[in-house]
């Protein structure tokens, strides 16, 4: 899970209707509707009209995120859901959240975000939920991504996730990941994928799943009419001209994506 900064949950809160409508113009999907698309397919109806979901603060290792769990509460509410943050941080929070009858409870530290159903113990994580997600967005995006080839970049857990997903959905999945470990490991697990450098992967494909840190290695001469990017990573990889160029074709929304589907997942 890339860990949030305040300012990143400002500018997400901020954007939040801007990108869901671009989303609508690429996609043709809003928030609730990729959520319900990535939980099963054809798509399923969720409950999540009423769903009672409690975001609770939690201060170990690096401590809370100034506006964190009001971000995933706001992005819930959004998803007609009732949500709200709990008033107690940590073991006191998930008990305040049981004692007002939560059905989910959104919970993160340094190293997960879980969405736990308390009624039935599905339990969410973040990361597979994005990947997932993104992957939704950029296969209507595209019209299908069946023999498409789609570029990875990174294989940590996001990556991973979404090299999953791309190859369920039939793409040509090309790979650049400068760690040998985790593309060896990728291989070894049976995951068909083609290991690239950046530049021939640019080349070769218009569709761009961007899963890495890495900031500016995209600039406006790698790209083209018809590329589109799905862009979970913080930073993203696109340079703000290339960003610029692709409009609503760059989607980058690094928390309601995966909330959407986190919510949807543990209420189905």
């Amino acid at each position: 899970m890339t860990r949030l900064t305040e300012d990143d949950v400002r500018e997400l809160m901020a954007a939040l209707a801007a990108f869901e409508a671009g989303l609508g113009e690429v996609a043709g999907m809003d928030l609730r509707e990729l959520a319900m698309a990535t939980v099963a397919d054809p798509p399923v109806c969720v409950p999540l009209h009423g769903a009672r979901c409690a975001a609770v603060p939690v201060t170990s290792g690096q401590g809370v995120i100034s506006g964190f769990t009001e971000c995933v509460a706001a992005i819930l509410r959004h998803l007609d859901c009732e949500a709200w943050v709990t008033s107690q941080p940590d073991v006191r929070g998930i008990q305040e959240a049981m004692t007002s009858r939560a059905d989910v409870v959104f919970i993160a530290d340094d190293h997960r975000f879980i969405a736990l159903n308390v009624n039935n113990g599905r339990c969410i994580d973040d990361d597979p939920a994005t990947a997932d997600a993104y992957v939704t967005a950029l296969d209507a995006a595209a019209g299908g991504l069946f023999g498409t080839p789609v570029l990875l970049l990174g294989l940590g857990p996001v990556g991973r996730a979404a090299a999953r997903r791309l190859v369920r959905k039939g793409a040509k999945v090309e790979v650049v990941e400068p760690n040998q470990e985790r593309l060896q490991a990728a291989l070894e697990i049976g995951l068909h994928i083609r290991p690239t450098t950046l530049d021939e992967g640019l080349a070769r494909c218009e569709l761009i799943f961007d899963a890495t840190p890495a900031a500016d290695i995209i600039d406006l001469p790698d790209i083209t009419a018809k590329t589109i990017a799905a862009v979970p990573g913080i930073p993203s990889g696109f340079t703000a001209a290339a960003r610029e160029a692709m409009g609503p074709r760059h989607i980058h929304e690094p928390l309601a994506l995966g909330v959407a589907v986190m919510a949807a997942r543990a209420l189905v």
